[in-house]
């Protein structure tokens, strides 16, 4: 009984303060001054609503049109005035935080038609037999079916954007996983091969560039946290997460098929090593964390470029978005197009891997994607490592 007291008694001395604060203090507009607008500003820090928190007591019309903005989301009339109505939801637990930008919705695809599949199990792997392929760059679709292996990749296009991609969906059992390969052990940053030849020498079913970590290697850069095979290859990174490409976050592979992301200063290599992580690749930023977009990517992170990234809708399935750019088909996409593709197919975790002209796709041992352009000359990089998986000859 006493405890249901001092509770109603906090809760009404909360009501009475916030009322006697609006009764006081507001309305505020354009003009007004004083602490209660800093107030004011400072909730809308709390909100997003502003990217600062270094705030003034001044109210200009830049505060009137943050408070539109709120005002809007939270279903009242937007007058840029905090009258009462106003200072009540603001300062409310139900305020809502400023709306995120979305990007213009793709284009739907075009319906595929029916395939004639092999006998398959009830979870949709091959029944029996070596390995099934299907492969039709007409219709922008490639397939592989195992007895523990699903590979299915689409090519969609949004002519409207000049954007060109790939989806590709893996489903992983029994032991079947994502495996890295690097080209030269002994000497880390060495043995660069094109990914088709590396892809074709390891006889990968599909294989895909990764965190290219080499070439910091090369360039006597801050490599970040890198893992191979549970092997720890470098373990020094970024003191903090920055919007700059790679910041190296890092993604971190485990033995029971699950990928975790992590803000590239959030754990050790060592530490990793001892979470059990088997591969860790360093890039970034991380795109996708717990079913939620990064916000760093709805203000930085904006140039159009070729982009490259894996996620994890849950252990043993993940997907791939390979977007081709610098190039007549395609120009490219921001991260933050990736992150909502991603998103939409249900991923929880993901990273952003090396892009531009490191991003290559090889399924059966031949790249997918366009070589882009750069600097005039059309290529893909050479690379020392890869990631992939499944084996066919």
């Amino acid at each position: 009984m006493i405890r249901r007291i001092c509770v109603f008694a906090a809760a009404l001395l909360l009501l009475l303060s916030c009322c006697a604060r609006t009764e006081g203090e507001y309305p505020l507009s354009v003009g007004s001054r004083g602490e209660a607008v800093r107030e004011v500003k400072e909730r809308l820090y709390e909100l997003k609503y502003y990217g600062t928190s270094q705030l003034t007591k001044q109210y200009t019309e830049d505060t009137a049109e943050r408070v539109r903005l709120f005002q809007r989301a939270n279903g009242l009339e937007a007058t840029g005035i905090v009258d009462a109505e106003t200072a009540a939801a603001l300062f409310s637990d139900g305020a809502k935080e400023k709306p995120k930008p979305t990007m213009k919705p793709l284009a739907t695809p075009a319906p595929l038609p029916e395939l004639l599949w092999p006998e398959r199990d009830e979870e949709g792997y091959l029944a029996a037999g070596d390995g099934w392929f299907y492969e039709n760059p007409g219709e922008g679709r490639w397939i592989y079916l195992g007895e523990n292996l699903q590979v299915s990749i689409l090519r969609r296009e949004d002519s409207r954007i000049s954007l060109q991609w790939f989806e590709t969906d893996i489903l992983a059992r029994n032991g079947e996983t994502l495996r890295t390969v690097v080209m030269d052990q002994a000497h880390l940053g060495r043995g660069f091969k094109h990914p088709e030849e590396i892809a074709q020498r390891e006889k990968f079913v599909l294989g895909f560039s990764d965190d290219f970590y080499a070439n910091r290697i090369n360039r006597k850069e801050t490599v970040g946290i890198i893992i191979r095979e549970g092997r720890l290859l470098s373990g020094k990174t970024n003191k903090k997460s920055e919007a700059h490409l790679p910041n190296l976050d890092m993604m971190a592979q485990f033995p029971d098929g699950s990928l975790k992301v992590y803000a590239c200063n959030e754990r050790t290599g060592e530490e990793l090593l001892e979470l059990g992580a088997v591969n860790v690749f360093s890039f970034g930023p991380w795109l996708i964390r717990n079913g939620e977009i990064n916000d760093v990517l709805y203000t930085n992170f904006k140039s159009i470029e070729p982009r490259h990234a894996l996620g994890m809708i849950a252990p043993g399935h993940y997907f791939l978005v390979s977007a081709e750019g610098r190039a007549k088909t395609s120009n490219g996409t921001t991260l933050q197009r990736i992150a909502e593709i991603l998103r939409d197919h249900g991923v929880q975790e993901a990273l952003n891997l090396d892009g531009g002209n490191t991003m290559a796709l090889v399924f059966h041992g031949q790249m997918l994607n366009e070589l882009a352009v750069y600097e005039g000359k059309r290529f893909v990089r050479t690379v020392p490592s890869m990631i992939g998986i499944g084996y066919a000859e």
